[in-house]
């Protein structure tokens, strides 16, 4: 039971809080990363610097009951660990996984080796990777796919409108982004995400590629207040009635869809 870098008591407790939430068969490492948070205060003449050290941690996860709402799962498991460790899961329950490994998944036999496993209640029998000119033509085809998605949803962005709606200019940015992500998944990992949240997927390609840290936010409020519109810019086009974005920030927003496609 190890994840290098994350200490022992951390894992521990990540752990005993993940099975604590969800009937879990197994449990294995994808990737782990840590950052720290400064934060200063000053009051009635007395100054303190204190920095935290924070937690990223992705996780294959199979369970023995359905996850209905990953989302809302990885939120309790932030919430339960005192925000110091944040979860990135992947699910599967023990049915589909043993289905899966019958079939050939390519994804899955790269991921559940020996070294990677942290937690199991009994082993899985894993199959070999599939070498095959049909699964090199199916991952040429989904690349492809996805890619001239995220194609036609910068080609609108290139476009000079009278009218501006940085709402919309954003959700553009948001699926441009999004595609990219998904191709990028297909590709390294031949991996189909069934939770599409942008920073979600962000995150899934951080274990693999730098590349991430064109649209990830930077240290300043403005860089962060705008990777979070880009995140949430289906919601605030379909439910917000005032618009808190401005051309500026429009414009930043492309410029880091453009970068990263």
């Amino acid at each position: 039971m190890s994840i290098s870098n994350l200490p022992e008591v951390l894992l521990k407790q990540l752990l005993k809080v993940i099975t604590s939430v969800l009937s879990v068969h197994s449990i294995y490492s994808i990737g782990v990363r840590s950052h720290q948070l400064k934060r200063f205060y000053s009051f009635n003449g007395l100054e303190k610097n204190v920095v935290e050290e924070h937690w990223e941690v992705t996780l294959l996860i199979v369970s023995k009951s359905y996850v209905k709402d990953p989302k809302a799962f990885m939120e309790k498991i932030f919430t339960k660990m005192n925000k110091k460790v944040r979860l990135y899961s992947l699910h599967y329950t023990y049915n589909e996984i043993t289905t899966r490994l019958n079939e050939g998944d390519n994804f899955l036999s790269r991921l559940l080796l020996p070294e990677n496993r942290i937690l199991q209640e009994h082993p899985l029998v894993i199959t070999g990777y599939i070498k095959h000119p049909v699964m090199y033509k199916r991952i040429r085809n989904g690349w492809e796919f996805k890619i001239s998605k995220a194609a036609y949803f910068i080609s609108k962005l290139k476009v000079s409108d009278d009218i501006s709606c940085e709402p919309a200019k954003l959700l553009l940015v948001h699926q441009a982004i999004s595609q990219v992500c998904a191709a990028l998944l297909w590709v390294y990992w031949e991996y189909k995400p069934s939770h599409v949240d942008l920073n979600y997927l962000v995150r899934l390609c951080q274990n693999f590629s730098k590349s991430t840290a064109i649209v990830l936010p930077k240290e300043s409020f403005r860089s962060k207040r705008i990777y979070n519109a880009i995140c949430h810019a289906p919601y605030n086009l379909n439910y917000k009635v005032e618009n808190d974005s401005s051309i500026e920030d429009g414009d930043y927003g492309v410029k880091l869809a453009f970068l990263f496609f």
